[in-house]
């Protein structure tokens, strides 16, 4: 796991070092009885000279591997935030496509035609309907012909029987009148062979008639059967198509609200993603902060050692002034930020503007 000191953390290991080195200047002026003190302040010092230089590296690397692997944890974790907007985006493209059906038409639409295409085949079924209704009515028509052509079979057949009769009759009185009616005798047996014929042709006609009539009346009972098959067939049909445009006009309408609302959440995803990856970049100030602070930890070694060579030179032992690193510290300061944690400013510590303000 990755160390992160409080910028207050190091301020403290400054102060520490200082009080240190103010104690063992302290403590040298009340021992100036003893013998050889300048000798065991060298030791002192360059044990403390010592002890920066171990401490120093192991503080500042320790900083440096928090700061790295920080720095390569968000920058990771603010790819995969980038890929996964750069995907919503690509989902929100084709959801967009996927809301319009061909040729730009809404889903809307497409219900729209779909319900005009299905009107128009029952229309056309309507149609062909009322055409059989009509060709019923015809066949209807034929059958009252039939009627009267079977009536007038039966007419010929009736004049035949009585013409037969008076040509009988013309036969008889012909008989009675002798040699001089036997030419009338010769036409009433024509007249009656012709009245036979037209019997048998009034039977032939009344028969033909009959067969016709028969075979009209079992069309027509058929093509009213048919005729009222398909009335019962086209309602039902109605039925369903309209029972079929209500459903899909109720999963049209589902798939547009659940399209819109993928739409609207997957908007509210990615703006929640970009709002993230804005709060990463955090990352940069954090990166900042921990280099300037790693820098300043590390002029500390030079420091004690101007100290340890300015009394070696003769000078009056002082302790380190915290002034000097933390001045070099502030000189490096890039961001308001570190001026308020500097300054002890709680208030705008506990409060960070979304944006960074640099120097």
């Amino acid at each position: 796991m990755a160390l992160f000191w409080p910028h207050g953390g190091w301020y403290g290991i400054l102060g520490a070092l200082a009080f240190l080195a103010a104690g063992a200047y302290a403590w040298l002026q009340l021992s100036g009885g003893k013998s050889d003190p300048r000798a065991e302040v060298h030791d002192y010092l360059d044990g403390r000279q010592q002890f920066a230089e171990e401490v120093t590296p192991v503080w500042c690397r320790h900083i440096e591997s928090s700061r790295s692997q920080m720095e390569e944890a968000v920058s990771e974790l603010a790819s995969r935030f980038s890929t996964i907007v750069d995907k919503l985006d690509d989902t929100l493209r084709l959801s967009s496509a996927a809301a319009d059906s061909q040729d730009g038409a809404s889903l809307s639409q497409v219900f729209t035609h779909s319900e005009r295409q299905l009107g128009e085949v029952v229309a056309t079924m309507k149609s062909a309907l009322a055409s059989k209704h009509a060709m019923l009515t015809r066949i209807r028509e034929l059958e009252q012909f039939t009627r009267e052509l079977r009536d007038m079979a039966e007419g010929v057949a009736s004049i035949a029987a009585q013409t037969n009769l008076l040509a009988l009759n013309a036969a008889i009185e012909a008989a009675r009148a002798g040699p001089a009616g036997r030419g009338f005798a010769v036409v009433a047996q024509e007249v009656r062979n012709l009245s036979n014929r037209s019997a048998e042709t009034g039977r032939s006609i009344s028969d033909r008639v009959g067969k016709i009539s028969s075979a009209i009346v079992s069309a027509c009972k058929a093509a009213t059967e048919s005729s009222a098959a398909e009335d019962q067939a086209m309602q039902s049909s109605e039925g369903t198509i309209d029972a079929v445009l209500r459903e899909f006009r109720n999963l049209t309408d589902a798939m547009a609200q659940s399209s819109e609302l993928l739409k609207q959440e997957s908007v509210t995803i990615k703006g929640e993603v970009g709002e993230a990856l804005v709060q990463l970049q955090f990352q940069d100030r954090v990166s900042q902060v921990l280099g300037h602070v790693s820098h300043n930890i590390g002029l500390l070694p030079g420091l004690l050692d101007e100290n340890r060579r300015q009394f070696q030179h003769g000078a009056t032992l002082e302790a380190p002034h915290a002034n000097a690193l933390l001045g070099e510290l502030e000189k490096t300061y890039a961001m308001a930020e570190e001026h308020a944690v500097h300054r002890g400013d709680q208030k705008a510590i506990a409060a960070p503007s979304d944006e960074v303000t640099f120097f």
